[in-house]
């Protein structure tokens, strides 16, 4: 029995970071787009460019017009009589985001009628703990109410806290491709998070994420890593490296010597490094020195963790 609910974990799992893997997610995410876009040309505009894009979404009246949010499919099914051939339907799960469309017009005039400040306030009843943003179209300069309508814009990011996106002409194009950015960006959200916390342990070393990361494949690739770390710190140049390397060629002799040898602090200060690639009577030798060599052993042998190099 404990197997076969193993298996069945295993397969859950497997099934999760599939749902989550860039390319595959955009698949178990939609947008719920508010009914009130089918009676405006913006909104008009945007379903029709929309239906050729690869983005689900789905049309339904919300509780703030002219508002959109997310649903992620969370790979559970749910019981529902009468909606389904077979009585069950997929679940969703709300994400965290909403953006609420608001034409110049209707921005125009809620700045002169002073009721903008209840847009915040109608979004966080309706919509609580998200993150809420305000799409509008990029304002006019003009001689008359410029001023003002700048002022409204920055009180509702400062006093609702409400993200403002100002969209180029035409606003259907760049509503849509302002859509598409946020369905991606919510759709990589958890494998995002999920790396973040990788790389937050001593495993962003082997992640190759970067530039200069280190590839660790089938046992090959330490050596290397074992280099690159140590030009990380400071004073260590590649040929200091190299000569640490050539002496100890991976971390555990050098914690070995300084673990057996009362001496390993001066024979490592002692320890010669070449200057010179060319012919040998250009070569030149200098030591890694004492301060080097203190603060390496400071750094693998120090039990505080606040302990300064």
């Amino acid at each position: 029995m404990s197997n076969k609910v193993d298996k069945l974990h295993k397969q859950a799992l497997r099934e999760q970071q599939k749902r989550i893997k860039p390319g595959e997610c955009m698949k178990y995410v939609r947008m719920v787009i508010d009914a009130g876009f089918l009676g405006i040309p913006v909104g008009q505009e945007m379903l029709n460019q929309l239906n050729s894009k690869d983005v689900k979404y789905e049309i339904r009246s919300l509780p703030v017009s002219y508002s959109i949010i997310w649903e992620r499919n969370v790979g559970q099914q749910t019981i529902t009589l009468g909606t389904s051939p077979t009585g069950l339907n997929e679940a969703w799960k709300r994400e965290n985001q909403v953006v609420q469309w608001l034409s110049e017009n209707d921005f125009q005039k809620a700045v002169k009628n002073q009721s903008l400040v209840c847009l915040g306030p109608r979004l966080h009843a309706s919509f609580p703990g998200c993150q809420y943003t305000v799409a509008l179209p990029k304002l006019r300069h003009s001689k008359h109410g410029s001023s003002a309508s700048q002022d409204a814009l920055i009180e509702m990011q400062l006093l609702q806290e409400l993200h403002v996106e100002q969209l180029n002409r035409p606003e259907s194009q760049d509503l849509l491709a302002f859509l598409q950015r946020y369905t991606k960006a919510i759709a990589e959200a958890p494998y995002k998070k999920q790396r973040n916390e990788t790389l937050g342990t001593f495993k962003k070393y082997l992640a190759n994420d970067k530039k200069q990361c280190v590839r660790v494949e089938h046992g090959n690739g330490y050596g290397r890593l074992w280099q690159q770390h140590l030009n990380r710190l400071p004073q260590v140049t590649l040929e200091v490296a190299e000569s640490i390397i050539a002496q100890y060629p991976c971390p555990k002799k050098l914690l070995d010597h300084f673990s057996n040898d009362p001496t390993a602090v001066q024979s490592l200060a002692d320890l010669k490094i070449k200057r010179c690639n060319g012919p040998q009577p250009l070569h030149t030798e200098r030591r890694i020195g004492n301060v080097l060599s203190n603060k390496l052993y400071t750094l693998y042998n120090a039990k505080d963790p606040n302990t300064l190099i």
